[in-house]
């Protein structure tokens, strides 16, 4: 029977979430021959390509799109192992990044849930823009992040799912009918605004910023008093709002990949019980298209 080194697995993930050798060398403190090497040798032991390179760019073969889930689990198999065996007793801070929208739903169930089954650890949560989050992460102004993946890999990336975007209104029918469609969004640089915007623009539609909220009260409260629509992540719709039908003649929106980001390397053991506690969770709750 052969056995993946969990190092190796590691190193593997680490390059692929960077792209790039050099920057994994970088994150690792190792030598990028040292990183190449730990490559080959994984490559060997399967006797599969798990890698390619497109100019400066480092991309998975199909070999290594299979590997790549398999080494996710098993490193989050492994850090969990060692949590609990080496720190039965757990406390600390964790700093934690939320999405406005999805602090709606994850602050009550999930971060409710864990910080009453562990007493000794406490949250410190922070409501952003996906955006800013991501990058809080990266300059180690959090520990975990949940938030919507763009197009920029991050090292602290772990996992992702798909979530479905929606239009939702007040169900105003006059409201939908205007020329010209007045938006409820977010600021610059929120990836529900740019679908929003995009689909419109794409589909030749008309459209005007009416208001915008950093909050998602307040985008919700917009909503209801009619000044506009709005797009939100079809999970978190309130009752109080109306999602507008696909029929109704409204463009398409993509999908959005929602990432789980953690700091890499040194996340401690209070970090890492919630970062396994939360894709526990999801799981849980069957939240449609969750993959690794």
């Amino acid at each position: 029977m052969i056995n993946i080194q969990t190092d190796l697995l590691r190193t593997f993930s680490m390059v692929h979430d960077l792209g790039s050798i050099t920057r994994a060398a970088e994150i690792l403190g190792r030598s990028q021959p040292a990183i190449s090497l730990q490559l080959k040798r994984l490559e060997d032991l399967l006797e599969v390509p798990l890698l390619s390179r497109k100019g400066r760019k480092v991309q998975l073969t199909e070999e290594g799109e299979v590997l790549r889930d398999y080494a996710r689990q098993i490193l989050a198999l492994n850090d969990e192992a060692i949590s609990r065996l080496k720190s039965p007793k757990i406390g600390g801070v964790v700093r934690v990044g939320l999405p406005n929208d999805f602090a709606v739903s994850l602050l009550p169930t999930i971060l409710g849930g864990f910080t009453s089954a562990h007493e000794g650890i406490t949250l410190e949560v922070n409501c952003g823009i996906s955006k800013d989050l991501i990058q809080g992460i990266d300059n180690n102004e959090y520990d975990v992040v949940i938030a919507l993946c763009g197009d920029e890999n991050s090292p602290s990336l772990a996992k992702t799912w798909s979530d479905r975007l929606a239009w939702v209104s007040n169900g105003d029918e006059k409201l939908l009918q205007e020329d010209t469609l007045p938006l409820i969004v977010y600021p610059q640089g929120c990836l529900y605004r740019q679908r929003t915007v995009n689909a419109l623009t794409r589909a030749g539609k008309k459209w005007r910023v009416a208001y915008s909220s950093p909050s998602q009260s307040g985008i919700e409260a917009a909503v209801k008093a009619g000044l506009g629509l709005t797009v939100l992540s079809e999970k978190t719709v309130p009752d109080s709002l109306q999602i507008i039908a696909t029929e109704s003649g409204y463009p398409g929106l993509a999908d959005v990949e929602v990432g789980l980001f953690y700091r890499q390397g040194d996340l401690s053991a209070a970090s890492l019980r919630l970062v396994n506690y939360i894709t526990a969770s999801m799981d849980d709750i069957h939240i449609e298209n969750f993959k690794f």
